[in-house]
């Protein structure tokens, strides 16, 4: 079994220099599956503005909102991953992408 914590911490050790994108590619993706969500909560509440603002609140919330939020979580998050362990970060950014797999496709994403 040895080999297997061997190979488990080499690939995982392979990770470290990408943990910027792949931090990105984890906030991304959750917004993305998020985005329909958010997007029906919104146009609940402003339904009833003009089409303009309405239009202005989108481009708003999709470009500096949802930006924002990818370049403030990203890095705290690559951070976070930093301090785990070979091992363990293989562990988690799989079984992360995983789960946002799964996420998406009950939520009829993919």
């Amino acid at each position: 079994m040895d080999w297997l914590s061997d190979l488990a911490a080499a690939m995982g050790g392979t990770l470290y220099p990408y943990l910027g994108s792949i931090a990105t590619a984890m906030v991304a993706c959750t917004l993305v599956v998020l985005h329909g969500d958010i997007q029906s909560f919104i146009r609940a509440r402003i339904r009833t503005w003009p089409f303009l603002f309405r239009t202005l609140l989108y481009i708003g919330l999709i470009a500096f909102g949802y930006g924002l939020l990818i370049a403030a979580l990203a890095p705290w998050l690559a951070q976070q991953l930093a301090g785990l362990t070979a091992q363990w970060l293989l562990a988690v950014v799989t079984l992360t992408f995983l789960f946002i797999g799964v996420w998406a496709e009950r939520h009829r994403q993919i």
